[in-house]
């Protein structure tokens, strides 16, 4: 329930849901009040061109990409105890797997855990429960099977309970804890990085930060001012992580 309500006040604070809320009370109030009726026309329809725009998505993202990658020349002299992945979301309906596989924001993620365990030789974590209840499977079980089937690395620990990246921290301290194994190569996506690593230092790690999937740096065009959805997906998910980020600083826990 609790997470159900979560996703909600998400769609309820991101585009598109927000504009379409506002342009719903234009046309409610367009007749009492017409002045305020035609300004909250113009903010509701100029921000989602704006956001829609992937000059502007783009800005934002890279807004969030405080961590710059890693260098293959630092791999061999890296002082870690373990590689943490981060999960990201399943295809549970794969029938040409005959079971749930990651989603392409997870495989991102586990090729570039796989390519840092085979170049550190550190043992893997994988971290994720089922976030929405009902999977058949836990995020961590479907990291787990693409990793070895995929990129035969074998994942020593799972961490199969968390549904938050608080969570993720936690857990994955309380395993790995009893090991004492506290400084790890974290792997997520470079806009989410910001987020994890606070959030895992306050559990107790010790954090070297492992970014992946950084965001397009091509030079502007014309296509750079022109809106579309998959730029507007970019913004959506760049102020989530903002919006994620500032609620982890006021609460400290999610």
């Amino acid at each position: 329930m609790l997470m159900d309500l979560r996703y909600v006040l998400k769609g309820l604070l991101l585009p598109p849901f927000t504009q379409v809320v506002v342009l719903l009370m234009v046309w409610k109030i367009r007749k009492r009040a017409p002045a305020i009726a035609k300004a909250l026309f113009l903010i509701a329809v100029c921000s989602l061109w704006l956001l829609g725009t992937p000059v502007v998505a783009t800005f934002l993202a890279r807004s969030l990409e405080k961590y710059s990658a890693l260098g293959t020349e630092q791999l061999g002299i890296i002082k870690a105890d373990a590689i943490v992945i981060l999960s990201a979301g399943q295809n549970v309906y794969a029938p040409e797997f005959g079971e749930p596989v990651s989603g392409a924001e997870q495989l991102v993620r586990i090729r570039y855990g796989a390519f840092l365990q085979k170049k550190t030789g550190l043992p893997v974590l994988v971290s994720g429960g089922s976030v929405q209840g009902g999977e058949p499977r836990s995020l961590a079980e479907t990291m787990a099977f693409d990793l070895l089937k995929g990129y035969d690395v074998q994942v020593r620990w799972l961490e199969k309970e968390s549904r938050t990246t608080a969570e993720n921290s936690r857990y994955s301290y309380a395993l790995l804890a009893q090991e004492n194994k506290t400084t790890v190569l974290l792997v997520t996506s470079a806009i989410h990085m910001m987020r994890a690593k606070w959030s895992f230092e306050q559990a107790g790690f010790k954090v070297l930060p492992a970014p992946t999937n950084f965001r397009d740096r091509r030079s502007l065009n014309i296509n750079s001012f022109m809106p579309n959805a998959g730029a507007l997906m970019l913004s959506s998910e760049a102020l989530h992580e903002w919006l994620g980020y500032w609620a982890y600083q006021l609460l400290e826990d999610e």
